[in-house]
């Protein structure tokens, strides 16, 4: 197949994958950046812009991805108790960072994040039993406590992002 066919049917393939407008729909028209430009599918999502971080202008969040890769990347290079420990810290780092990340485009409408969400908490939990108080926690009682509890979480935070995006999405 000629490169301009092939690039023919990825065009036809496109209009026929986007999505139909509803009729009497808002179609929200994107706002343009702060420099002029229009915004990316990056920068807006189904009409609802990107939720800016409180310190919006530094660039925390990534730097704390890049740390927190950077410090995964030594432990795994090390060995020993070093290696278990800088494991463990860039692991952590690594997941409260997209943690923060996802609340906020979660419970902005942006972007749902739901099973993520969800699990978070209950890995926490499950974890903070069993390494602290009791091995004995585990087993098919301790799957169905935490599947009920990441199912309640789930069910609750798609409610939640449903909501917000209903809201981010309407026109002001």
């Amino acid at each position: 197949m000629s490169a301009s066919r092939a690039k023919k049917k990825q065009r036809r393939r496109a209009r026929a994958a986007a999505p139909v407008p509803r009729p009497g729909a808002p179609t929200p028209s994107p706002e343009p950046v702060a420099d002029g430009r229009s915004p990316s599918r990056f920068d807006v999502r189904d009409g609802v812009a990107r939720p800016h971080a409180i310190w919006a202008p530094f660039p925390l969040t990534e730097i704390g991805m890049a740390a927190g890769i950077a410090i995964l990347a030594t432990g795994y290079f090390s060995d020993g108790r070093r290696a278990a420990w800088l494991l463990g810290i860039g692991a952590l780092v690594l997941a409260v960072v997209s943690a923060e990340l996802s609340l906020r485009e979660h419970f902005a409408g942006f972007r749902s994040h739901t099973l993520l969400l969800a699990l978070l908490p209950v890995v926490a939990l499950h974890a903070t039993i069993v390494l602290a108080i009791t091995d004995d926690y585990g087993g098919q009682l301790g799957l169905a406590v935490d599947v009920v509890i990441a199912g309640a979480l789930a069910w609750w935070l798609h409610r939640r992002f449903q909501t917000a995006h209903e809201r981010a999405a309407t026109p002001r």
